[in-house]
C-alpha cells in the first residue's frame, strides 16, 4: 500500500474562473455580499464592512461560505468538484480544462471522481523540457459522486483506471499540467487531484474488506409513528500488508505522521488491477503491526473515507 499526502498548494494557472470577484481592501462591502479570498468565498455578515480582511479566525465580519469551484480539486476536506463547462471556463475555446502547477521531486499524481472522456498529464523540467507525457481515455461514470460508487460502477476494460493514477518522474522546479476533457455533457469535473511522494506501507495482502456504516436517525413517537433522519453514510476499507521487518520503524514513523490528516491511500498498485487501485481519500483510524519474524512483519490498516 502506498499513501500519499496532498502537495499541492497553489496553482501555476488554472482556466477555471471563480463565481464571485476577488476581495478588494477599497470595496465597503454590505451584509451579504461575497469576495473571493486566499481560495475560499467569504461572506460579509455586518455591512459598511471595508479594509476588513477575510479570515475565519480573525474577523468575525466575514463568514467562510464555500471553497472555490477552481479549487475543490485540490481541497482534500472539501466533497465538492472543480468543473469545467461552458460558464465557467475562461476561455471555453480551450476545449478542456487545463490545471498547472509546479514541480517539487513529487512522484504519483492521482485523480478521482472524475468526469471526463480523457485525461492527459505532461511534466516538464526546469528547463521547459518534456520529460513525461501519457494519456488515458475514461469514460462518464454516473456513480463516481463516492468511492464506493467509483469502486463498483462497471468498467468497459481493465486499463481504465489508469486514467487517474500516473507514476510521474521526481522533478525539482518544473511543472506539471494536467489536461482534463470533457464528456458528453460538454462538461470536466474532478473530484480531488493529489500529487506528492509516494510513503511506501506495506504490499496489500489478499482479504480487503470494506463497509457501509449507515448513520441516519431512526425516531419513533408514542403513536407508534417512525420518522428518519437521513445522514450520509461512513465508508470503511481494512487491510492487511506486509513489510519486511527491518522497516518496522520506519513504517511506524510514516504513519504516526499522518494521523489526523487526509491522505491518499493507494491499496493495490499493479498495473492490470481490476479494482481501480483500491484507492480511498480519507483517514487512518488504525494500525496493528506483528513482527511475526525477523524477516516479515505483517500489520492491518484501518481507513475510513471522507466523503
Amino acid at each position: 500500500m502506498t499513501i500519499v499526502s496532498q502537495k499541492i498548494e497553489e496553482y501555476t494557472s488554472i482556466n477555471v474562473e471563480t463565481r464571485h470577484p476577488n476581495w478588494d481592501v477599497t470595496t465597503n462591502y454590505m451584509f451579504g455580499d461575497i469576495a473571493f479570498f486566499d481560495h475560499y468565498y467569504y461572506r460579509s455578515v455586518v455591512d459598511d464592512n471595508k479594509g476588513i480582511k477575510p479570515n475565519a479566525d480573525e474577523a468575525p465580519e466575514w463568514l467562510l461560505w464555500e471553497i472555490s469551484n477552481r479549487y475543490a480539486q485540490i481541497d482534500l476536506h472539501s466533497t465538492t468538484y472543480t468543473d469545467w463547462n461552458a460558464e465557467t471556463a475562461t476561455n471555453p475555446a480551450d476545449g478542456k480544462m487545463i490545471t498547472k502547477f509546479r514541480s517539487d521531486n513529487y512522484n504519483i499524481l492521482a485523480l478521482g471522481r472524475t468526469h471526463s472522456s480523457n485525461i492527459k498529464v505532461t511534466v516538464k523540467d526546469h528547463l521547459g523540457n518534456v520529460v513525461f507525457t501519457k494519456g488515458r481515455t475514461t469514460y462518464p461514470r454516473n456513480n463516481a459522486n463516492n468511492w464506493y460508487g467509483y469502486f463498483f460502477d462497471v468498467f468497459k476494460n481493465v486499463g481504465e483506471q489508469e486514467g487517474w493514477y500516473f507514476d510521474i518522474p521526481p522533478v525539482q522546479g518544473g511543472e506539471v499540467t494536467v489536461e482534463v476533457s470533457p464528456d458528453g455533457d460538454g462538461s470536466a469535473k474532478v473530484g480531488f487531484m493529489n500529487a506528492g511522494t509516494a510513503i511506501y506501507a506495506g504490499d496489500t495482502l489478499f482479504g480487503i474488506s470494506t463497509a457501509i456504516e449507515d448513520n441516519s436517525i431512526w425516531q419513533t413517537d408514542d403513536f407508534g409513528i417512525t420518522t428518519v433522519i437521513e445522514r450520509d453514510a461512513t465508508e470503511s476499507l481494512d487491510l492487511d500488508v506486509q513489510y519486511p521487518s527491518i522497516m518496522s520503524n520506519e513504517i511506524k514513523f510514516n504513519v504516526r505522521d499522518i494521523v489526523g490528516k487526509i491522505v491518499l491511500f493507494i491499496g493495490d498498485e499493479s498495473p492490470d488491477t481490476r479494482y481501480d487501485h483500491l484507492m480511498i481519500l480519507g483517514k487512518v483510524d488504525g494500525f496493528t503491526p506483528v513482527i511475526s519474524n525477523p524477516i516479515i512483519t505483517k500489520a492491518s490498516f484501518s481507513v475510513s473515507e471522507i466523503f
